[in-house]
This record gives structure tokens, C-alpha cells and sequence, in this order.
């Protein structure tokens, strides 16, 4: 199948729903399909528990529906609000108050750049082009849009989307009930996506993914329209930011090799949530109205429903902004009002750290590298992942850093506030990807909101150099005298476009990463389930019967029965059994009929009900490639072939019939 329909249906899912919202809202931004995808998240979160109190199920007709009411819902509210404002008007005597309202009371937030509609659709239209190439690239090494990624994340979320495809509920709370045993939270809206999107698991999955690569320049774009000072080359840093969006690594590396799809949903919407808090706290053009107040707050909630640990980069920016601001008013004379900001920003860092520490210990899951820090700073400066196939080149990155510095050095020579914000958090960023390699306690508590890994924290590195970037090109536009104004411009916008379409195409990084958890799996893993294994649990899935149930160590590919068969297994995912009753069966189920099994776990067997036994005895079993883990499981591995009749087999793949024997 080409994977251009699919694609094009995951980035129309994704993109639509918040874009259909903004224009309803008549919301006045910039770039609106950058901001596009944090409001379907809220849409998406808002609908999945509506629908779970009705009593409706979750399915692509069902969410159309709902999204149309909604979008209908808000044209007619805000049709109605301004009724009552034109009617408020006509009473008034005042032409400037009349004005002032008017102003006021828009929804949204008054565009900083006044482009015509020709411009805005030009802009627009580039960054969608630079997420395709994004999209293009990455996919040329996958194999194919139905093939299997082979890391061990992406099997929980092919199962995740599989669970809420067939039980209908997309609510964050309870969708994954059916894994955990209990309703919990999770952030489910990749999967509730990927959930209705008109394919089969894999490729709905690999759809939405490479939707949300493509996502990435225009968000890019959409925050700097958003945050940026008027200006006539505008346009032209806006489209640039969107093509240097596509030089960073680390997030198609969590979304190609990684399989941390839910994450990569929250990068999408993180810089447009970088925006939002920026132009709450721009006082350029006087305070925000409640309305576009309020919007900018749903846009940062959006970003954490999407994944609530893009959120702490956000409130690092927030953080930053207000120091920067805080030290600004010193310098300009508010000195008590400034101090007192400063020392709220050091205070809620103290207060960041000391809940991380307390509170979020847990979440220190990545281990250091064995590299030196000084290497690892190499690695962070050139955004490259923690994967040893893909080189670390300097020379993607060389311009993006030479015109970020030229940024910094101009934004602090004018003491603008957005600009020191954007160089703090720049170094902010550079100073935690560095702590994730220090076994220090102050440093595991700056790193624990990110897991501990430099890949999570690098998405705030991008947005701030972009920032940055386009300061120091508009710089170089501005600088000299007019004849010579267009010279040290024109070379550095030069550099940024050839870097831009050098990167897209060279094989060592974005078709590399496609690669490697699809096709190349020799060079960075060993697939949890090889072409053939799949092909044979496809196969046996359609024979089995009616209310089957599977039982299997599940690194032995087994949740694909589920995700991919559409056959209840005990075991879902790769991840730790989760309720007692799966926890008895991992550990004891061999125990089944002899004098050592317990009432309980009879008890386990009897309410789990598992029906078969699936065993994989090849050289990429669970056993072989991930030992230590697979231990979880060492009840299955020996239950006594007297309890098993044969099934089918295929070479080191065989399915048996399971004789519980409680």
C-alpha cells in the first residue's frame, strides 16, 4: 500500500478538527494549522469523555460527528457574542470606545504580523512543505507503511489503539482500563487517533506517526509568527524556521526507533504552548483580554493532555520569561517590582527541583552513557540521539548555531525580553541534557520530568534556537546601509536553505532512522518479532475460535495476537504484568495441577480463562534477546508439555491447545 493516503488521512485527523475550531472561534493567528493540533488534542480529550458518560463509542463517524457539533456549537456562540457587542455599539456615542471594543472583544489574539492573505497561504504552504519532506524522508528506508516497528514502546501502543478501536472508549481515564487492570490515567489521544483512522493497527500507527513529523514545521513556524516583532522580512524567517525545524534529530528518533508516539503528539504541540505563554507575558501591546487569555491557557493544556512531561518544558520557558523580565525591569529602573520577580522564578525553580525530588523519583528510567560528558555535549549541541548508528554531524547544524548566537548577541544588545528568554532557555536546555549524564541527586531531580533522557529534554533546545535563529537573520537583514544590507543576509538565508535540502536527503539521517527499527534491525535492535513470526500469529488468529484467549511470555511478539489478530491474549503488552491475578499466572502458571498451585492462582486461571499457548523458540525469543526481562514471565516458559496439544507450527513458532488443569 503507498503510504501517501494514509499520511495525508493521519495529518487531516490530526490537523483538522483544531483548524475547523480556529476559524469557527475566528481566532486571529497566524499560521493556523501550526496551532492546529493542540486544539484537536483538547477536542479529542473533551470528546472521549463526553462520549464515555453517553454511552457512546469511539469510532471515526462518531468523531466526526461530535467534532462538527462542537465546531458548530462555538461558530454559533461566538456569532451570538457578537451580535450583542454590535448592538452594545450602536448605543455608544463614543467612536474610540467603539474601536476599543471592537478590538477587544475579537476572539484570539491580535496577529503581530499584518500579512496579506496571498503571504499568510504562501508561509503557510512552505511549512506544510517542509513537514512532507520531513514526512518523505523518514519514510523511504520503513519498508512500507503496514510494516512493524520492532522497538518494544510501539507494541503497547499498537495494542493501546487496538483495546479502544474495539471497546469504544477514548476517555483518558478508562480506555486503557482493559491493560492496567484499572482505570488509570494515561495520555491516550495518539492512540485514540490512531484508534479510528480507517486501517488496520500497524498502519494507522505508522500513519499518525509520520503525520506528527510533518506536524513539527509548522508549529515551528506558528510560534515564531506568533512570538516575533513585525517586520517585512517576516514571512521569509517564518518559512525558514519551518525548513530548520527539519534538522533535529531527536524527536523522529523517538518517533522511528523509539516507538514514543504519545510524546512525539506532545512535541507537536509544544511550540505553540512556548507561544502561548510568551504572548500572555508580552506586555508590548498591553495585557491580554480574558477571551484570548483563556485560549492561550487551553492551548497549554492541550500540550499536556498531548503528554504531561512537555509541560515542564513549557513552565521552564515560563520560568525564564519571567526572570528575564524581572532583571529587564531592573535595569530600567523598577527595581522592587523586578527583584520581585527574579526571586519568584529562582523560588519556583527551588520548587521545581524539590517536587521532582519527592514527588517524580520514579521517573529517573534512562541510564547515563558511558561517553564522557564532554562528548555527550557534542552530541546535544548537534541534537543527536542516543543511538550509535546515527553519526553526529556538525555541519547540519553549523549555521543554525552561528545565526542563533547572532541572535542572542543582538536580542541582549537591545535588551529584548523574548530574545534573553529565548538564550536562557536555550542554555536551560543545554545544562539539563548535560545533567542526564550526572549520578547526582540535584541533577536526577532536574532530569526526572523528562525520565532522565536528553531526547525528551531536546525538543526545548529546538524551539529556542529556532527562536534564536531568526533573530540573528533578521539581524543580518537589518544590518548596514541599504545597498549593502542584502548581502550578509542573503548568505546566511542561503545556508540555511542548502543545509535545509542537503539534510532532507542525506542518507545517514532521517532515511537511516526510518530504517532502523523497520527494516535494518541488525544495526540498532533485534526485532521482538520477525516477518515470519508475524506472518504465522496473523495466520493462526483467523483459525482460532470464538473467545480465545493466548498465553505467552509477551517478548515472544505475542501481543500482536491482540493488536494485529484481534485475539484476546493475557498478556497485552511487553510491559510488566500489571494486576495480581496476571502476576500469579507470569509466575506460577506451570504450577497448574500439582500440589504446589494455590486456590489463588486457580482463582487467576479461572478468570483469565487462557485457552492456547503460543511459544517461540528462535533466536529473537524474548528468552534469547532480553533474558532478564522475560524472567517475568518463567511460569509460562515451563509449563509441562502434558498440558499441550499442538496446534499449528512453523519452524520455531508453534501454537498449542491449553489444558488449565485448576
Amino acid at each position: 500500500m503507498s503510504s501517501v493516503l494514509p499520511v495525508l488521512c493521519g495529518a487531516v485527523l490530526l490537523g483538522a478538527p483544531g483548524y475547523l475550531m480556529l476559524c469557527a472561534l475566528d481566532v486571529r493567528l497566524c499560521l493556523r494549522w501550526g496551532w492546529a493540533p493542540a486544539v484537536t488534542v483538547l477536542l479529542t480529550v473533551v470528546l472521549g469523555a463526553l462520549f464515555r458518560v453517553l454511552g457512546i463509542r469511539w469510532t471515526l463517524l462518531s468523531a466526526v460527528i461530535g467534532i462538527v457539533l462542537l465546531v458548530a456549537l462555538a461558530a454559533v456562540v461566538r456569532l451570538a457574542l457578537q451580535r450583542r457587542t454590535a448592538r452594545r455599539l450602536t448605543t455608544s456615542t463614543s467612536t474610540s470606545t467603539s474601536t476599543s471594543t471592537s478590538t477587544s472583544t475579537r476572539a484570539g489574539v491580535p496577529a503581530p504580523q499584518d500579512w496579506s492573505r496571498g503571504t499568510a497561504a504562501a508561509v503557510t504552504g512552505a511549512s506544510i512543505l517542509s513537514g512532507a519532506l520531513v514526512a518523505a524522508s523518514a519514510a523511504r528506508r520503513m519498508g512500507g507503511i503496514s510494516t512493524l516497528n520492532g522497538s518494544f514502546d510501539s507494541f503497547f501502543h499498537l495494542s493501546a489503539a487496538a483495546f479502544i478501536r474495539e471497546r469504544g472508549d477514548a476517555s483518558f481515564t478508562t480506555a486503557l482500563s482493559d491493560i492496567y487492570g484499572e482505570p488509570t490515567f494515561y495520555p491516550v489521544v495518539f492512540d485514540d487517533l490512531v484508534a479510528i483512522l480507517p486501517f488496520d493497527v500497524i498502519t494507522a500507527a505508522n500513519a499518525m506517526m509520520l503525520a506528527m513529523l510533518a506536524a513539527i514545521p509548522p508549529a515551528v513556524a506558528a510560534m515564531v509568527a506568533g512570538v516575533s516583532r513585525p517586520a517585512r522580512s517576516a514571512p521569509l524567517l517564518v518559512a525558514l524556521s519551518a525548513g530548520a525545524a527539519t534538522l533535529f534529530l531527536s524527536t523522529p528518533a523517538m518517533a522511528l526507533v523509539m516507538g514514543l508516539w504519545p510524546i512525539v503528539l506532545g512535541v507537536v504541540c509544544l511550540a505553540p504552548a512556548i507561544a502561548a505563554v510568551l504572548m500572555l507575558t508580552d506586555r508590548r501591546h498591553g495585557a491580554p483580554g480574558v477571551g484570548t487569555a483563556a485560549g492561550l491557557v487551553l492551548i497549554v493544556i492541550g500540550t499536556a493532555l498531548a503528554h504531561p512531561s512537555v509541560l515542564f518544558s513549557v513552565a521552564v520557558v515560563a520560568g525564564l520569561r519571567l526572570l528575564a523580565g524581572g532583571i529587564e525591569r531592573m535595569l530600567g529602573g523598577g527595581r522592587l517590582r523586578g527583584l520581585i520577580e527574579v526571586c519568584a522564578a529562582l523560588a519556583a525553580a527551588v520548587l521545581f527541583v524539590a517536587g521532582s525530588h519527592v514527588l517524580l523519583s520514579g521517573m529517573a528510567l534512562t541510564k547515563p552513557s558511558l561517553d564522557g560528558v564532554g562528548s555527550v555535549l557534542g552530541e546535544i549541541l548537534l541534537d543527536s540521539p542516543r543511538i550509535p548508528a546515527v553519526p553526529a554531524l556538525l555541519w547540519p547544524m553549523a549555521a543554525l548555531w552561528i545565526l542563533a548566537m547572532i541572535g542572542a548577541a543582538a536580542a541582549v544588545r537591545s535588551r529584548e525580553v523574548l530574545g534573553a528568554t529565548a538564550a536562557l532557555g536555550l542554555l536551560a536546555s543545554l545544562m539539563l541534557g548535560v545533567a542526564t549524564q550526572i549520578d547526582h541527586p540535584l541533577a536526577v531531580a532536574l532530569v526526572n520530568p523528562w525520565y532522565g533522557a536528553r531526547e525528551r529534554i531536546a525538543p526545548l533546545m529546538m524551539c529556542m534556537l529556532v527562536l534564536l535563529m531568526a533573530r540573528g537573520l533578521l539581524a543580518l537583514l537589518e544590518s548596514g546601509g541599504r545597498r549593502r544590507r542584502s548581502l550578509p543576509g542573503a548568505l546566511a538565508v542561503g545556508a540555511v536553505v542548502v543545509t535545509v535540502l542537503i539534510a532532507l536527503v542525506t542518507p545517514q539521517r532521517l532515511p537511516l532512522m526510518g530504517s532502523l527499527a523497520y527494516t535494518a534491525y541488525g544495526v540498532q535492535l533485534t526485532p521482538y518479532v520477525t516477518s515470519e513470526e508475524r506472518s504465522f500469529i496473523e495466520r493462526t488468529a483467523q483459525e482460532l475460535p470464538e473467545g480465545s484467549v493466548v498465553l505467552a511470555d509477551p517478548l515472544d511478539g505475542a501481543t500482536l495476537y491482540w493488536s494485529v489478530g484481534g485475539v484476546e491474549t493475557v498478556f497485552p503488552t511487553m510491559s510488566r504484568p500489571l494486576t495480581r491475578e496476571k502476576t500469579l499466572i507470569a509466575h506460577y502458571a506451570h504450577r497448574a495441577g500439582t500440589d504446589e498451585a494455590s486456590v489463588e492462582l486457580c482463582r487467576a486461571l479461572e478468570s483469565v480463562g487462557p485457552t492456547h499457548l503460543y511459544r517461540d523458540t528462535s533466536e529473537a525469543s524474548g528468552q534469547r534477546i532480553n533474558p532478564e526481562d522475560s524472567e517475568r514471565w518463567r511460569g509460562v516458559h515451563d509449563i509441562p508439555e502434558s498440558r499441550l496439544t499442538l496446534v499449528d507450527a512453523s519452524g520455531p513458532y508453534a501454537l498449542y491447545e491449553l489444558d488449565p488443569a485448576c
